[in-house]
């Protein structure tokens, strides 16, 4: 049982490996981090004798250090020694695979070109490095084996055991706990992410007279609100996003606030517009465009730094 704030909740088990993947899936970014795209496709890997099997999904991590994983989503009520032995042995089998690297490269890439999101994201993360290059060289270094079950057992690391990869299998227990008296309608997830937030630093530097005043300042924070008082985005002007194929619109309404078209919620600021849509952490001011008053697209964010050199006093 957990207890928050005095209200029960009673550990829940998924009925289906279906419904827990599709649990999984919303919740993908606060599991690897948010310098990760988490891609439910089904791309099957084969051993150069043919023998494959498809992973539930695959995640690329940016940063310092690349790399990606290979996810299987499990519930502890199948039969792990034979179902995970016998799915991740095939996983390693078809990594191993040349032709298979190929494979998984450019479908991976056509699943990124074809979303704007998604390619904006990849693009921020990697710069000027070319997309399908930064895929080949990550896809050709073996990835971290990793399943998502709603318990670990005694019985899942004796099967992880047995099993011979020389890079890490990482196990993610993810729970969910449902408020008692009500289901699933009010519920809570329990879980270990697999990435660490980096420690916040605080240096400190001697500087000159000569050299406080030649400095730049940092840019502060610009809200949608100063942007109208600014005159460079208007009451009622359409922003929009795409995700997976699908476009999603709002409108700028009174103070500074920011109206979804399709269900009529108002948020305080892009990044909130955002992941009300996407359900997930965003940016919102490199995902909302609009379009100018001569015609051009542009995103939200180059409209943020005009504001910031034509008002370089103001926040």
């Amino acid at each position: 049982m957990l207890l928050i704030d005095g209200i029960k909740y009673e550990l829940w088990t998924p009925p289906t490996e279906d419904d827990f993947e599709r649990i999984v899936n919303k919740h993908t970014q606060e599991i690897f981090g948010e310098q990760s795209i988490y891609l439910d496709m089904k791309q099957k890997l084969k051993s150069r004798s043919g023998i494959g099997s498809i992973p539930d999904g695959y995640v690329i991590i940016f940063g310092d250090s690349p790399h990606w994983h290979i996810v299987e989503v499990e519930l502890s009520s199948h039969p792990l020694h034979e179902h995970i032995v016998s799915q991740v042995s095939r996983f390693i089998n078809g990594i191993k695979n040349p032709l298979t690297w190929s494979e998984i490269v450019g479908t991976i890439y056509a699943e990124i070109t074809g979303d704007d999101f998604l390619k904006l994201k990849v693009k921020q993360a990697i710069g000027q490095t070319e997309v399908y290059k930064f895929l080949s060289d990550l896809i050709s270094k073996p990835p971290v084996l990793t399943i998502i079950i709603e318990k670990e057992t005694e019985g899942l690391r004796e099967a992880i055991s047995t099993l011979a990869y020389p890079r890490e299998i990482k196990v993610v227990e993810f729970q969910t706990f449902v408020r008692e008296r009500v289901g699933l309608q009010v519920h809570a997830h329990l879980f270990e992410p697999l990435y660490q937030p980096p420690p916040k630093k605080i240096i400190i530097t001697e500087v000159t007279k000569e050299e406080i005043t030649t400095t730049p300042t940092v840019s502060k924070r610009v809200t949608i609100k100063n942007l109208i008082d600014a005159g460079i985005l208007k009451v009622g002007q359409v922003i929009y996003g795409w995700y997976r194929d699908q476009r999603y619109e709002a409108r700028i309404v009174r103070d500074g606030k920011i109206k979804l078209a399709h269900n009529g919620s108002e948020y305080d600021s892009p990044s909130a517009a955002g992941t009300g849509i996407l359900h997930y952490a965003v940016d919102g001011w490199t995902w909302w465009h609009t379009t100018k008053e001569d015609g051009t697209e542009c995103l939200l964010a180059e409209l943020r730094e005009e504001y910031r050199r034509t008002h370089p006093s103001n926040p």
